[in-house]
């Protein structure tokens, strides 16, 4: 089985505007989440958010769950390495993939982030998608993210 992942931040992607500390995701960017799922059903998620670190997993799935988006495309978190590391952790996740879900095999990923310099030199340009931190997940992002993972 050949898997489509996408590595999912939380801050500046579902929560913009990290300014005003909430721990909720904004109504329009989950919208946007919602499109590229009907778009892009099979796509799993990974989360890559430093919310992994600060909410249990289950607290991440209820808000997931909450807002109606498919539970069944979560299948785990970006191991913790060091703060701000996160490329490096993405790396790992696709590293130890094949032990953690035996039989399958990554065909495409993309990392969706308001920060991708922690990213780079760890992934391939092509695969880091920006959103900006104060506006989230646009239309815009999630048309390039579609086609993405349609080539």
């Amino acid at each position: 089985m050949q898997l489509d992942i996408l590595f999912l931040d939380i801050d500046g992607v579902l929560n913009p505007d990290k300014a005003k500390s909430s721990n909720d995701f904004a109504p329009d960017c989950v919208g946007e989440l919602k499109r590229f799922f009907a778009a892009r059903p099979d796509t799993k998620v990974v989360f890559s958010t430093s919310w992994r670190l600060g909410f249990p997993f289950f607290v991440l799935g209820w808000l997931w769950r909450h807002h109606e988006l498919p539970l069944q495309a979560v299948v785990g978190r970006t191991p913790v390495i060091a703060e701000d590391q996160r490329g490096q952790e993405v790396r790992k996740w696709l590293q130890d993939a094949p032990t953690l879900h035996v039989g399958c095999k990554i065909r495409r990923y993309a990392a969706l982030d308001d920060e991708i310099e922690p990213l780079m030199g760890w992934l391939p340009r092509q695969t880091l998608f920006r959103c900006d931190p104060y506006h989230g997940l646009t239309p815009e992002v999630t048309e390039r993210l579609i086609r993405h993972f349609a080539t």
